[in-house]
């Protein structure tokens, strides 16, 4: 138990890697972010997108680091903890492939791995 715990813990903080990004460079962020202004390039991104980055990172940095932390020092509680991290990872790649489908990629692994380890804990 204690590798699949590892690997959520890996997976939580790739979320919150991916938030953190998405506040230091919102154009980064996937699904084809907003230019500034029509016609110009991504150098910058518009005030929209820079908006939703920040919104994004304001839940996936916090909860992906409480994850992961939850999974490392108190696995037996874990399982409420990844029910939660693959429903919103599943949001996340409903939002992404509405934009760009190959994109939700990531995501979806997440959920595969955090909901695939909850049904295994809650049946083991």
């Amino acid at each position: 138990m204690t590798w699949l715990m590892a690997l959520n813990a890996l997976v939580a903080l790739g979320s919150a890697l991916f938030g953190l990004v998405a506040l230091l460079k919102p154009q980064a962020m996937p699904g084809r972010p907003l230019a500034a202004a029509p016609g110009s390039d991504m150098t910058q991104a518009s005030e929209a997108t820079t908006y939703f980055a920040r919104m994004y990172a304001a839940r996936a940095v916090p909860f992906g680091i409480a994850t992961a932390v939850v999974c490392i020092l108190l696995p037996s509680q874990a399982t409420i903890w990844l029910l939660a991290a693959g429903a919103i990872e599943l949001l996340d790649a409903m939002v992404v492939a509405s934009r760009n489908p190959r994109e939700a990629a990531p995501p979806l692994l997440a959920v595969v791995v955090h909901i695939g380890s909850a049904a295994w804990l809650m049946t083991s």
